[in-house]
């Protein structure tokens, strides 16, 4: 009786302390990453004594600093560490990749595709996925058939009519819901256009976790969008994640300033994503148009309206006329209708809109977007704008955005990106896993927040259309927002919490001119301009550091919420030098001989590949963040490069780049052969060099895609100085700079066994999954590293 009252008590106090206790019995682990946190500088500040959560780690356990991948580029790095598979296997080669069109080379986004899917492929769940999923007489008899029954038992069991007139108005109200329900089906489109996909070819360690019966919790994953559901696994995606318009953080100005002159529909583009509209003023107000989602409804007709256009040609009998008459019908649906509703000419037209009203108020203005008004003075910013974009009455598309007025004279309101809602996000682009959990995150933390996978307004900077510390405004109020849901996962009652959080990155890359007295785009009045950011005053010159030691209290506040037996990891993507220099590669090349300019070229064809290159005399071309391939025959239409030689040519180049001069500056640190640290079947995605630089420099922003630097001598274009001054407030980076100058953090609070040549990425998948217990996968390329428990 005693055992048997004790096997009670034991299995009461089990279902008494819940899924969280036992997590914590177990032992959690929780894994930090910090974008683009460099170990150089936390070592350099923990000295200093102002990084003491982040020492107390190093000293109770293992600080290091860790290697990146090749290329070290966050979408590269991420799902590397992700899944512990190096970027041939993981099918991620950078941000910028090489593509063909008609075997000619061309730039293309690395990370993320767009395609289109069939309405039911697109939308599972909900009375749209119900719809989409069924033909017309499967809706109809299925809603009638139900709408049948309820009415039924209202009728004849709850109001208690007559058997038969019961039955007849239950029927007749059955048939209104058939009916509708068919008509509903028809308002729907057949197909989403411009869905952003993730081309991960990996599992994520979270994912193996899960499978293993593991919960987890996953903040803000790089990468980690458009996957399938898994059992046990809650996860919000972070880097990938686009904007309500499909796209990676479009922005809006809005100005009467006399040198702006388009006005919405067209506006003029930032060469970043933004577009400027002029609004005039009438009698103290503008009207205006804030633009979102494709017009999935519009395309889909146009696309019905093209195959049946193409089923008409088909038939015989048709007159001249008639045919001259479908085809100027078809051309101007495929060159001028599509083309605006797939917001492919520059213009907004084919997107669904809301209205902007703005009226002055004083000394500030009312501004109401989609009729929601809020009253903002100059340099203040809006609350949240909570927005719906109608693209027929059951699609929709909900959104959410703020605003800051930041000029007064001329007036200008900056819109930011319009985040799709997390809590009512449309399922073909969600953002969370599962669907719901997005809007549960909303209820924990007591409101919404940013999902573009790239929050922080570095673009709007960068294009010199707001001032630093607008930008350190919002960096502060999307890290705090993400604090809230990090610190939240931790009390979800899982076993493995990921968060991640990054503010280090985007503050390096957009205010390092201000930290770096050596950087030519340095202004020491700027540098000394006063702040506040994260509650202390600072002059902007002090912001990287700051940021660091807002990553440093974000840590102190997780460990303050370890148990004894869980296990924390710190680590980071890569660290960071400053871009002081730009180094253009196809310029490199042109006059090394490896690239040839093609007859008749103009200055105005430097930022097109396939307009300057003769491909016909080039061995040897760049595109993307310092990747450089070779025309091989067999794989480029006109490839001049012979497999056999390839070889050799590749020595050439490395020995040509090592030697490169910038004044008295050797810009070069190492040359990778891809080919020797990569393998997998997307290797041959892969360029075959990756230039690794010094410190200071980097590719220029024209080799990104794959651009050259041209200039005019006695009548004729020829290759300028492949050298230039980085004068752009992106000012900080890590892309193609040498692996071992942006090695990024590595913490654990417990003491961790170092290979000789230090922690890689590749060690973090397998060592999380290893710590929980759970079967590492063939696809890592590491082993665990040993942990003292």
């Amino acid at each position: 009786m005693n055992y048997l009252l004790r096997v009670i008590a034991l299995f009461a106090l089990a279902l008494s302390v819940g899924p969280a206790s036992l997590a914590a019995q177990d032992g959690r682990v929780i894994v930090l990453g910090f974008d683009g946190a460099d170990a150089e500088r936390a070592r350099v500040m923990m000295d200093a004594g102002r990084l003491p959560n982040l020492t107390k780690l190093r000293d109770q356990g293992t600080f290091a600093p860790l290697h990146s991948t090749v290329p070290a580029e966050s979408p590269v790095a991420w799902a590397t560490a992700n899944s512990g598979a190096n970027p041939a296997k993981t099918g991620i080669p950078g941000f910028v990749k090489r593509s063909f069109a008609d075997g000619l080379p061309a730039p293309d986004l690395g990370f993320k595709a767009s395609e289109s899917r069939a309405l039911d492929e697109a939308v599972e769940g909900g009375l749209v996925g119900f719809l989409a999923s069924t033909s017309p007489v499967e809706r109809g008899g299925l809603v009638g058939g139900a709408a049948l029954l309820v009415f039924w038992a209202l009728f004849a069991l709850l109001l208690k009519l007559r058997a038969k007139v019961a039955f007849v108005l239950a029927l007749l109200l059955g048939l209104l819901g058939a009916a509708g329900a068919v008509i509903a089906g028809r308002w729907l489109p057949e197909r989403i256009e411009g869905i952003v996909t993730n081309p991960t070819q990996t599992s994520e360690f979270w994912e193996d976790a899960a499978r293993a019966g593991v919960k987890s919790v996953v903040i803000d994953a790089a990468m980690s969008w458009d996957r399938p559901a898994v059992d046990n696994l809650e996860l919000l995606a972070g880097l990938g994640v686009p904007d309500a318009r499909g796209q990676y953080g479009d922005w809006f100005i809005y100005t009467d300033a006399q040198n702006v002159f388009q006005r919405a529909p067209l506006g003029t583009a930032t060469s970043t994503g933004g577009k400027v509209f002029r609004v005039d003023f009438r009698e103290g107000r503008a009207k205006s148009f804030v633009y979102g989602p494709l017009d999935q409804k519009k395309i889909g007709e146009a696309r019905e309206e093209l195959a049946e256009i193409a089923d008409k040609l088909g038939r015989p009998g048709l007159s001249d006329a008639r045919v001259d008459e479908l085809r100027a019908r078809r051309e101007q649906l495929d060159q001028t209708i599509l083309p605006r509703l797939l917001a492919l000419d520059g213009t907004e037209e084919g997107r669904v809109s809301l209205p902007l009203d703005i009226t002055a108020d004083g000394e500030a203005w009312k501004v109401a977007i989609g009729g929601q008004e809020q009253r903002l003075a100059v340099g203040q910013w809006s609350d949240w704008y909570r927005l719906t974009f109608e693209i027929d009455p059951l699609l929709k598309v909900r959104a959410i955005t703020r605003a800051k007025v930041t000029k007064g004279k001329p007036f200008e309101l900056y819109v930011d990106m319009l985040h799709l809602d997390p809590a009512d996000a449309p399922r073909w682009q969600a953002v969370s896993r599962p669907h719901n959990f997005g809007a549960d995150l909303c209820e924990q933390i007591g409101e919404p927040y940013e999902t573009v996978g790239w929050a922080c307004i570095t673009m709007p900077l960068k294009d010199r259309r707001i001032d630093a510390v607008t930008f350190l405004q919002d960096i502060e109020f999307t890290a705090r927002c993400r604090e809230k849901l990090i610190m939240g996962a931790l009390e979800r009652g899982a076993r493995l919490v990921v968060g991640i959080e990054s503010t280090p990155d985007r503050v390096q890359h957009m205010l390092y001119h201000l930290d770096d007295a050596e950087h030519p785009g340095h202004d020491p009045e700027l540098a000394a301009t006063k702040t506040l950011f994260f509650g202390r005053e600072i002059e902007l010159r002090d912001a990287i550091e700051r940021s660091y030691e807002q990553m440093d209290e974000l840590v102190g506040k997780v460990m303050a919420k370890l148990a004894p037996n869980d296990i924390l990891l710190v680590v980071a993507d890569h660290g960071f030098q400053s871009f002081r220099r730009q180094v253009h590669l196809n310029t490199w090349l042109a006059q090394e001989g490896y690239l040839t300019l093609r007859d008749g070229v103009s200055l105005g064809d430097a930022g097109d590949i396939g307009a300057y290159v003769d491909w016909t005399r080039t061995k040897a071309y760049a595109i993307g963040l310092g990747t450089i391939y070779l025309n091989l025959q067999g794989r480029e239409r006109l490839g001049t490069v012979a497999p056999e030689d390839a070889p050799a040519l590749l020595d050439e180049l490395i020995a040509k780049l090592k030697a490169m001069k910038d004044g008295n500056g050797s810009p070069v640190r190492t040359v990778y052969k891809l080919a020797d640290i990569h393998s997998g079947k997307h290797l041959e995605d892969e360029a075959e060099l990756c230039v690794g630089f010094e410190g200071g420099w980097r590719a220029s922003w024209a080799t990104t895609s794959g651009g050259i630097r041209l200039s005019e001598q006695d009548g004729k274009v020829v290759p300028a100085s492949p050298f230039e001054d980085n004068l752009s407030p992106w000012s900080g980076d890590h892309v193609s700079v040498a692996g071992d100058l942006v090695r990024g953090i590595f913490y654990s609070n417990r003491s961790v066994t170092l290979p000789p040549e230090g922690p890689d990425l590749l060690h973090l998948a397998p060592t999380v999954l290893t710590l929980l217990g759970v079967p590492v996968p063939a696809q890592c390329d590491r082993p665990a590293l040993p942990v003292q428990r």
